[in-house]
């Protein structure tokens, strides 16, 4: 089993979550490969759960291909970039939480908070953070994150901050996992998506456990659907995917959601969780939401 706290900075588990000390917990969201609707599951998992009243934030840390500007169509003054540089002003040690972070939640309507935290999709951010900095910078970075992190619970009282990472085993991906308390690796049911997601799990989600990260689950997006021939929806083929994958890979899979092509080839789906709540995709984000809420 490949050790990869030889190449990338875990850092102490007894460091990171002192969210624990609330009611707050830090969700992290990873895949094998890009394509499996990550993002947009995420999304409108923060929006549900601000819309039922909770506070809610959710950070952009696919820093290699940040998409979550695009999603909400925001151009925010500060990126979650300048935090990671040190960019920011300090007073008494502190960032200004709320100058890095967006609150969307009077433009949505929703009942709750949600707050955005966006990286930057500029090329010259992204070939900084994964090219021009040694391994010092790239700790200070991560422990700069670490205080904004303790900082944003305190200051906001958050139910719970969702964390988007970027595909793959690299440096801010493993980075921030290990910053959570809940692992769930979304994935597709491809050959490839398997074969990788068995890999990751094998390699990387074993030695986070060893900081104490023992808690990572599998969500099953983009399933090709299944209908009878009356056009009613049947469940048998994700349970049959589901069941067949746990056992493989080893890992529960707490829901699945079925691929529905008027989201995946619109021009700009959006949150339809609180836009559309009588959508059968929203009804499988609330269903999704229990089920994570039952894992706590």
């Amino acid at each position: 089993m490949a050790d990869w706290t030889k190449s990338y900075y875990i850092v102490p588990h007894n460091t990171l979550n002192r969210e624990n000390m609330t009611t707050g917990r830090t969700m992290a969201f990873h895949s094998y490969k890009g394509g499996t609707g990550k993002t947009t599951l995420i999304a409108n998992l923060a929006a549900l759960h601000a819309n039922q009243g909770r506070r809610v934030c959710l950070l952009d840390f696919d820093l290699y291909a940040p998409s979550l500007g695009m999603y909400f169509r925001k151009k925010p003054a500060v990126f979650l970039n300048n935090l990671l540089r040190g960019d920011l002003d300090q007073q008494n040690g502190k960032v200004d939480v709320a100058s890095v972070v967006t609150d969307v939640s009077s433009e949505l309507g929703l009942k709750g908070q949600l707050l955005i935290g966006f990286a930057s999709a500029n090329k010259e951010d992204i070939s900084e953070i994964e090219f021009q900095h040694d391994q010092k910078w790239q700790l200070k970075a991560i422990k700069r994150f670490q205080s904004f992190k303790n900082q944003l619970f305190e200051d906001y009282d958050l139910d719970c901050l969702l964390l988007d990472t970027s595909p793959g085993i690299r440096y801010w991906s493993i980075n921030a996992l290990a910053m959570a308390n809940m692992l769930f690796l979304i994935m597709k049911t491809s050959d490839m998506d398997i074969e990788g997601t068995k890999r990751m799990v094998n390699d990387i989600y074993d030695v986070l456990m060893k900081y104490g990260k023992s808690k990572h689950f599998i969500i099953l997006n983009k399933i090709p659907d299944s209908q009878n021939a009356h056009g009613i929806w049947s469940d048998t083929t994700e349970l049959a995917w589901a069941e067949e994958l746990q056992k493989d890979i080893g890992t529960q899979v707490v829901a699945s959601v079925p691929c529905f092509c008027d989201i995946q080839f619109s021009k700009h789906e959006f949150l339809y969780s609180i836009k559309n709540s009588e959508h059968p995709f929203s009804k499988k984000v609330v269903e999704l939401a229990k089920r994570m809420e039952a894992l706590c």
